[in-house]
């Protein structure tokens, strides 16, 4: 196994993104990474032959290490700025449903259910017309980190099995961001192989150097979407070490259920969330809408959001040779959100078009719910003001409301108190 790496490109407001609206079809088997003719595969519009070249000698270096290839012809294509934001408009970042877009809300990292935001990325790989493109007007800007990482992306999606997966948020909330996980952090932790290799056997090498990415300045919607380039690259170096690539491509066949998997890579693949069941006590006022299961990744992510978390706790303060741009990342994990063992989040929409929630979250044992309840109301204080009831807090868009009952946390809302007790009379008692 090669050591890591410390240049690693940056993620940030400038990443990678994988198209998956429309999928390549069958997911052939892993052909022979030996094959001299691999780079048949790679076709190429209106680049020079330089850019060419370098592509094809990144290619077979993606070959050599990831021990798999391209099944199919693959264009590689420049495009403008213009052209990237028509492509990137429609990501679906917070969502497909009003559930879904409540959860983001719920989570503190949206208010609006309508909101939506730019999103750019400098490369992309689209399955369905098995395409690698750049946003780049001079080929010489574009890095070799960023182009083994999207072709990486296209081996993924035709011989890695990630073309038969449901990629779409309708394959449930963290089930999407585990999956997700897997497809941006093999990427990720294939981008440190490439630059180890610069560091020996590879020459020529076009890197961008590092650049510390600093979640503290990210814009709080976007810590679920780079949840997965993070987390995901961890993850997938956990496999690495466990049996190689190998591994890594197992993986592809059965992908993480559940982020808990990808956090905590020991669990996977065996350990499943534990079953949490919401009943439905609402009235004919209130039609369910659906259930979700967020995850232990938005378990942490709204706790550090609202600053519940020591920021010790969860950033990396030390500095190390192996890991110089992700020193000091937010890592998604902490103690207390690492005894998560499973939760349900219920939306209700009322009559008058107005929304209530309830998230029940369940703990490794009541020691660690009464943990995340006191943490929880530092969340609570965040975002509204306390009330004469204890566990109960106002904010301008309603109720909510917090309950202990044994290993599990009782987090709610609803347009009033009433309301509340009439959704979840556990909070209103």
């Amino acid at each position: 196994m090669r050591g890591r790496n410390p240049t690693r490109r940056r993620v940030l407001h400038a990443g990678s993104l994988t198209a998956t609206t429309v999928l390549a079809g069958c997911t052939l088997p892993r052909s022979n990474p030996s094959n001299p003719e691999s780079k048949r595969f790679l076709e190429f519009e209106e680049v020079d032959e330089r850019f060419r070249e370098r592509t094809e000698s990144v290619y077979e270096r993606v070959v050599e290490l990831a021990d798999a290839e391209l099944a199919a012809s693959t264009t590689v294509r420049l495009i403008d700025r213009t052209e990237m934001r028509e492509l990137a408009s429609p990501t679906g970042l917070f969502g497909e449903t009003t559930t879904q877009r409540l959860a983001h809300r719920a989570l503190g990292l949206i208010e609006d259910l309508d909101a939506s935001v730019p999103f750019e990325f400098s490369g992309a790989y689209f399955s369905g017309s098995r395409e690698v493109i750049f946003v780049a007007t001079d080929a010489e800007t574009v890095d070799d980190q960023l182009i083994a990482h999207e072709l990486l992306h296209a081996v993924q999606f035709q011989e890695g099995g990630a073309s038969e997966w449901d990629h779409g948020w309708s394959t449930g909330f963290d089930r999407h961001k585990a999956q997700r996980s897997l497809v941006e952090g093999t990427a990720q932790f294939l981008e440190d192989e490439y630059v180890g290799g610069c560091d020996g056997e590879f020459s020529d090498c076009r890197l961008r150097n590092a650049a510390a990415a600093n979640a503290a300045g990210w814009d709080e919607e976007w810590l679920l979407a780079f949840g997965p380039y993070v987390n995901g690259h961890d993850f997938a170096a956990a496999l690495a070490d466990r049996g190689g690539w190998e591994a890594v491509w197992d993986a592809h066949e059965a992908p993480p259920t559940h982020t808990g998997q990808v956090l905590k890579p020991e669990w996977y693949p065996d350990r499943e969330p534990a079953d949490v069941a919401v009943e439905d006590e609402s009235n004919e006022e209130w039609e369910l809408l659906d259930r979700e299961r967020l995850g232990m990744q938005s378990a942490f992510a709204t706790l550090w959001h609202a600053r519940a978390l020591p920021y010790e706790e969860v950033y990396a303060d030390e500095d190390t040779d192996e890991d110089e741009v992700f020193t000091g990342l937010v890592r998604y994990r902490s103690a207390e959100t690492d005894a998560w063992r499973g939760d349900e989040f219920v939306a209700h929409e009322r009559e008058d078009g107005r929304y209530g929630w309830q998230w029940t979250l369940r703990w490794a044992d009541s020691a660690a719910a009464e943990d995340a309840y006191e943490l929880f109301r530092v969340w609570a204080d965040e975002r509204g003001e306390a009330t004469d009831d204890d566990g109960v807090w106002e904010r301008e868009t309603g109720t909510e409301a917090l309950a202990l009952d044994g290993e599990e946390l009782l987090v709610g809302s609803a347009p009033e108190t009433d309301a509340l007790e009439t959704l979840s009379p556990a909070l209103g008692e």
